[in-house]
């Protein structure tokens, strides 16, 4: 889905062992949804899970089991993903709904564990890690090549003025 288009029906989320999630279904409504909750009522557990869900690899495998999954559907679209415990390490699998989740790991979800949410808070640098995303030696490329190119107009330029000047 590309940045231009918004979801206006609702939203449902399912899922299994993800968090501290044995199973869920969830519909969320347009708009904002609010999760209320006392503590210890997997409200982060669920928000790993539209994590896991939209692409992100920061979604953890409940504690007791092997296996998870997670589905995202809305307007006749649907996103699985799986997750499986191998050799201690949590392994994703499946159809995210964002091909390059980086951003939105950055920038949108903000879980207590989010490093740019842990710098805000701590008052450390930001700029590494907003920069982090940005190709910089493809900018930098860019600013030689142009550079370049005026240089040759430059040149282009004093050639001219000299033939204007021998007229």
């Amino acid at each position: 889905m590309s940045s231009q288009e918004s979801v206006t029906s609702s939203i449902t989320v399912a899922a299994e062992n993800i968090g501290g999630i044995d199973s869920t279904e969830v519909t969320l409504a347009p708009g904002v949804n609010v999760l209320t909750g006392r503590n210890a009522t997997n409200r982060t557990s669920f928000l790993q899970t539209i994590m896991a869900a939209l692409g992100s690899r920061r979604s953890s495998l409940k504690g007791d089991a092997d296996d998870g999954r997670v589905e995202l559907t809305f307007d006749d679209e649907r996103y699985m993903r799986s997750l499986t415990r191998r050799n201690g390490e949590v392994v994703f699998d499946g159809d995210p709904y964002l091909d390059e989740p980086e951003l939105a790991d950055l920038f949108a979800f903000l879980l207590e564990s989010n490093e740019a949410r842990r710098a805000v808070r701590s008052g450390d640098d930001l700029r590494e890690i907003i920069m982090r995303p940005i190709d910089t030696d493809e900018i930098e490329a860019e600013i030689d090549r142009l550079e370049a190119e005026k240089r040759d107009l430059d040149g282009r330029l004093e050639e001219l003025a000299q033939l204007d000047n021998e007229l």
